[in-house]
C-alpha cells in the first residue's frame, strides 16, 4: 500500500448520496474518484454470497424476510429498483481495493470461494467483528488479506501488548475516534491500518501518520 496517501474506500459504496450496498453506490464511489469501497456480505439459504448489511431485508429492500432463510431467487429488489447485489457481480467492477466485511457466522467459506472464483484475491481485504471468522478464513487461505474490526469502545480498551500479540500479517480496522484518541498506539501499524467511521477523509487530517486505508461515507 502507498505511504504518501491512503486508499479511499466508500463505506457501503458512496452511501452519503446513494442507497448503501447497491451497485449504484459502488459505481458512484468509483466515478467520484475513490479507490474502491467497503461492503457487507452474508450467504443466502442456498449458499449465494449476497451483499447486505442487516440480517433482515426491510431497511434497504422492497420486501421483508431474513436473508439467510431465503434462497437467492426469492430475494426482493432493493428500494432503488436494482436486484440485491451478489458479491460476484460487484467484483467485476474496476475497484483497486474492495473491503469485504463478513457479517455473522459462518459466512467466510462462501465469501472466499466467490473471491477466488473471480480471481480477485489481490483486490480484496476481508474483515469481521468476529475474530473466529477472520482466523478461519486466513487459515484456509494464507495469501488472503484479512483484518480484525473493532467498535470504538473495544478499540479504546486495546493495549499496546494486545496489538503486538496479533499476527503481523493481519490488518487492523479501528474507528477513527479511537485512533485520534491514541495515535501513538496505532502509528506502528499504519501500513496495515484501515480506519473507518468518518464522513469524509478530511476528518483524518489531524492524524500524525498516514493510514493505508480510509473508509468514508463521502468526499
Amino acid at each position: 500500500m502507498p505511504s504518501t496517501r491512503p486508499l479511499i474506500l466508500g463505506h457501503r459504496g458512496l452511501s452519503s448520496k446513494h442507497l448503501e450496498n447497491s451497485m449504484e453506490a459502488f459505481r458512484a464511489a468509483l466515478a467520484a474518484g475513490m479507490d474502491g469501497f467497503e461492503l457487507d456480505v452474508q450467504p443466502t439459504r442456498d449458499g449465494v454470497c449476497a451483499v447486505l448489511h442487516d440480517e433482515d431485508l426491510h431497511r434497504t429492500a422492497n420486501g421483508a424476510g431474513i436473508l439467510r432463510q431465503m434462497k437467492a431467487a426469492e430475494l426482493p429488489p432493493l428500494k432503488n429498483g436494482e436486484p440485491l447485489p451478489r458479491l460476484g457481480d460487484v467484483l467485476d467492477l474496476p475497484a483497486r481495493l474492495i473491503n469485504v466485511e463478513l457479517k455473522g457466522e459462518p459466512g467466510w467459506q462462501q465469501a472466499l470461494a466467490t473471491v477466488e472464483a473471480a480471481e480477485a484475491l489481490d483486490r480484496v481485504l476481508f474483515s469481521s467483528f468476529e475474530p473466529s471468522e477472520v482466523l478461519q478464513l486466513w487459515a484456509a487461505c494464507e495469501t488472503a488479506r484479512c483484518g480484525f474490526l473493532w467498535t470504538t469502545d473495544e478499540a479504546l480498551e486495546l493495549s499496546a501488548e494486545e496489538l503486538a500479540d496479533l499476527p503481523s500479517a493481519l490488518w487492523l480496522h479501528p474507528p477513527l475516534k479511537a485512533v485520534l484518541a491514541q495515535p501513538e498506539l496505532w502509528a506502528p501499524y499504519a501500513e496495515r491500518l484501515a480506519v473507518w467511521a468518518m464522513k469524509t477523509p478530511a476528518e483524518a487530517a489531524a492524524l500524525p501518520f498516514v493510514p493505508a486505508v480510509l473508509i468514508v461515507d463521502g468526499l
